[in-house]
């Protein structure tokens, strides 16, 4: 293999996440934003680390201000190094997420993900399911935006451990609108509990490009890895008020 094909796959290999959730997402923690009423926001993520690597899709449709639908494929496999993964079956699923903002600096998202898996190498259906509810909060200026929350699912979804956590996310920025930095941690004791850490940059008003390197929980025994992804977000119509905040 040559230098520059080494180069790429160990770029790759560093640089995107085994665990993707199917929502508007920082890196795995969802980001508890808006999509716009009437669009789609989409993002795909690539994956790989210790376990092999694989593409997340998600795509949200805003139905209203405070309610938005979403349909996802997960764990599509690139390659396989150690087996099958719990958590890392091919999925097929959709999401519902209710958010409303009680202040001009808080933001609150309550949501849910249903499925199903194709677990390997049984090749059998298994259930999938993962809730989360999180509140945002915008610091005045340019000291960020702050996400915490708590999260629970089947073990279609978590796969081993305890099937309740914690989640805390950041994103400050660097470049005002064109690089911030950005990570997430979904804290516990289970096959999801990762952190990452990294930047996402603005390309124009409706991408975003997001890297990181993945760590894991500690007590865990996740997989090392990272991130890399690519987000487009709809903006709002001139004739409408801006948000607050960046809408993702």
């Amino acid at each position: 293999m040559t230098r520059i094909a080494c180069s790429i796959v160990l770029f790759i290999g560093a640089a995107a996440p085994l665990e993707a959730f199917a929502q508007q997402s920082l890196f795995n923690v969802p980001s508890t934003q808006e999509t716009v009423v009437g669009k789609l926001f989409g993002q795909v993520q690539i994956g790989a680390g210790e376990t092999g690597g694989e593409v997340n899709t998600t795509l949200e449709l805003g139905i209203f201000p405070w309610l938005e639908v979403g349909a996802n494929l997960q764990h599509v496999p690139i390659y396989r190094l150690q087996g099958f993964p719990a958590t890392g079956s091919p999925t097929a699923a959709f999401n519902a997420n209710v958010y409303f903002e009680p202040t001009s600096f808080m933001a609150i998202e309550c949501g849910v993900q249903a499925g199903v898996g194709w677990r390997q190498p049984a090749s059998v259906l298994t259930p999938v399911v993962f809730g989360w509810a999180t509140m945002r909060f915008d610091a005045p200026g340019r000291f960020g935006s702050y996400v915490v929350g708590l999260y629970s699912g089947t073990s279609g979804a978590l796969g081993g451990g305890f099937p309740l956590g914690g989640m805390v996310g950041v994103e400050i920025p660097l470049w005002q609108g064109y690089i911030h930095a950005q990570a997430d941690w979904m804290i516990g004791l289970n096959d999801v509990s990762v952190a990452v850490i990294g930047a996402v940059a603005y390309i124009g008003k409706s991408f975003q490009l997001s890297a990181g390197a993945q760590l894991p929980s500690p007590g865990t025994g996740n997989d090392y890895g990272g991130v890399l992804e690519l987000t487009y977000t709809p903006t709002h119509d001139p004739v409408d008020p801006p948000s607050s905040t960046p809408v993702r």
